[in-house]
């Protein structure tokens, strides 16, 4: 196996494919930088330099790492280490990954990084002292990340009955509203959509007749199913705003077919397989909600114990006279705001944005803060209950404000699947056909 050459490709696509942008670089590094086998020497191995006419290596046994799939600086790289890479990327991404497109271009970045790791090692950067105080910080860095998370995991569990007792004091928290399963089949055009209808009424098998005719790429081979459309809102999974299909799946009888509806995507049949009333969710489905949400209430009160008995045992002392000298004349919003993001912990930097917005209430850079408490509570933590009691306060507060539209698009989408990206072409409303539970969208765009 001659491997291809990566140039001739390189001309036809100048840059990366946005879908690799969302791994993240560092892990590329750490995978590229791994040291993985070397080809030995003798048979199967690449020719030296000045040992005469140049070869390419090729795998000279069976590996139990799977194939290799390429080779650079003497290094070979197996199917093991780019499957193990590619299970670090969200789900809504990997199986593109997995696609030989998207594999080979993870295999390319690979490579591409490998090829610069070995000539930042024999340009000597090793020994660059930029490098190794950098490497300094981080290691620093990373140690007492680890300590945090170490503590953070021998947090004591949340005890059932306190679970218990949550339920039934918040049991408006947990009502389902009303909502009904629905399946469709797309068309471009009403005459198309009443062409299947009638042959639908004729006979015809919903499943066989959505493979044959509806043009979503995404749910065709499902029977159509776009999931659960709730009765409270004129979203619809894999189809976005369609006011029609909501109205239809409340009012047509269940496993009848509708008449052709609009949307921004085209014109739909829709048939609905069962509708459920208002209730309230059990206990059991609502368990791990429960704990998720006293469990972030418990994280910040345990967290600060765990900073409190660390100044008790190290024997800290803060000299309160000594700080108000030292901020003559005094440190400026942005500064605030920098040392916030560059705090080690998710929790010290909510610390350290919420101390900002309250010394600076009007300054801009403390909309900014307000802002990155609930998207920190979010988006690193997972702490969706805090992140919305933020979201909220901040839209109360800056209503007006830039961040205004990613916070209520925060509210709407944070703890949702990510889009389906594998149809990203389409235009109109409601945008491409998406999975059956996917209905996510980015911030609008001008927000900052």
């Amino acid at each position: 196996m001659i491997p291809r050459s990566l140039s001739s490709r390189r001309s036809a696509r100048a840059a990366a494919p946005p879908l690799l942008a969302l791994l993240s670089l560092s892990a590329l590094f750490l995978v590229g930088c791994s040291g993985g086998p070397k080809p030995a020497a003798g048979t199967g191995a690449a020719s030296r330099p000045g040992s005469g006419s140049a070869k390419v290596w090729k795998p000279g046994a069976p590996d139990t790492l799977g194939p290799t799939v390429a080779i650079v600086a003497g290094r070979r790289i197996t199917r093991h280490e780019v499957d193990s890479l590619i299970a670090t990327a969200p789900p809504s991404v990997q199986s593109q990954l997995r696609e030989p497109e998207g594999y080979r271009n993870m295999i390319e970045r690979m490579v591409i990084q490998e090829a610069m790791y070995d000539a930042a090692l024999r340009a000597g950067l090793d020994r660059d002292s930029t490098y190794l105080a950098q490497v300094k910080i981080n290691a620093r860095e990373l140690l007492m990340r680890r300590f945090y998370e170490m503590k953070m995991q021998a947090m004591p569990e949340v005890p059932d009955s306190s679970l218990q007792a949550y339920y039934r004091a918040h049991q408006q928290d947990f009502v389902v509203h009303a909502r009904a399963r629905v399946r469709h089949i797309l068309v471009p055009t009403r005459a198309k959509a009443q062409e299947v209808r009638v042959a639908l009424q004729k006979g015809a098998l919903w499943d066989q007749s959505c493979a044959k005719y509806s043009t979503d790429k995404v749910t065709k081979g499902d029977g159509g199913l776009l999931g659960w459309v709730a009765k409270d809102t004129d979203q619809v999974p894999g189809v976005g705003k369609a006011t029609a299909i909501v109205a239809a799946a409340f009012s047509l009888p269940v496993d009848q077919i509708s008449q052709p509806l609009k949307s921004g995507a085209g014109w739909h049949l829709i048939r609905v397989e069962t509708r459920e009333d208002d209730s309230v969710q059990p206990f059991e489905a609502a368990k791990t909600r429960i704990v998720s949400r006293l469990r972030a209430e418990r994280r910040e009160s345990y967290g600060k114990e765990i900073s409190d008995s660390l100044l008790k045992s190290s024997n800290s002392t803060i000299f309160d006279d000594s700080i108000r000298v030292a901020l003559t004349p005094g440190k400026t919003p942005e500064d605030f705001f920098k040392e916030a993001q560059a705090a080690v912990t998710p929790l010290q930097r909510i610390q350290l944005y919420k101390d900002l917005v309250k010394r600076f209430p009007n300054e801009k850079v403390s909309i900014q803060a307000q802002f990155m408490i609930g998207f920190t509570y979010a988006e690193e933590m997972g702490e969706y209950d805090l992140a919305r009691t933020a979201f909220e306060e901040f839209i109360r507060i800056h209503p007006d404000s830039d961040l205004a539209g990613s916070a209520k698009w925060m509210l709407d989408n944070m703890g949702l699947p990510g889009p389906d990206l594998k149809d990203d072409d389409s235009g109109g409303e409601g945008g491409a056909p998406a999975g059956p539970d996917s209905g996510r969208a980015g911030p609008k765009e001008g927000s900052k």
